[in-house]
């Protein structure tokens, strides 16, 4: 199980205990860049916001992102490989997820993403419980994902589905 922090900080750390080894979740930081605008690029199909994100847009964003408060970005690694990432961030009253990617496919559908997501959502409703919601594209192939870690559909649009978790939401 993850270890207890209740505090979320820019530079926290969340570490998961696994069969294979660690799996943990840490603060993105200014040299993982590359690597989420390379995982963003290659899925922005499955994304509202579908340009290419250049290394100097990319850079904006983690300049931004860095002084927002209640915004959190991780990187999921496994044995301090780089597989995915995954935010979260407190708006109008509730945790909302955001860019979900895993961007190693070789280490899907192992339930790291899964482990890394329940990991997240504790620590986030013990800084504040409020609701948490996201919203994906009906497109995207991560909606079945979302629905099998917890998630329940609680508006559909024409092209995306705005998902609650159930645990604490309904």
């Amino acid at each position: 199980d993850a270890l207890p922090i209740y505090i979320m900080n820019k530079n926290m750390t969340i570490r998961i205990a696994t069969e294979v080894g660690s799996l943990t979740l840490r603060a993105a930081r200014e040299n993982d860049l590359g690597n989420l605008r390379q995982w963003k690029n290659e899925q922005r199909e499955f994304f509202f916001h579908k340009d290419i994100i250049t290394p100097e847009l990319q850079r904006e964003w983690f300049t931004k992102f860095q002084t927002r408060n209640h915004d959190y970005m991780f990187i999921v690694e496994l044995n301090d490989k780089s597989m995915g990432c995954m935010g979260i961030r407190l708006l109008d009253d509730a945790w909302d997820i955001y860019n979900v990617i895993l961007g190693l496919p070789e280490y899907g559908k192992k339930g790291y993403m899964g482990k890394a997501l329940q990991a997240m959502l504790t620590h986030a409703q013990a800084v504040s419980n409020y609701p948490i919601t996201l919203q994906v594209l009906k497109v995207n192939p991560a909606v079945a994902w979302y629905k099998k870690n917890g998630f329940v559909a609680t508006d559909e649009h024409a092209d995306y589905y705005s998902l609650a978790n159930q645990s604490n939401n309904i």
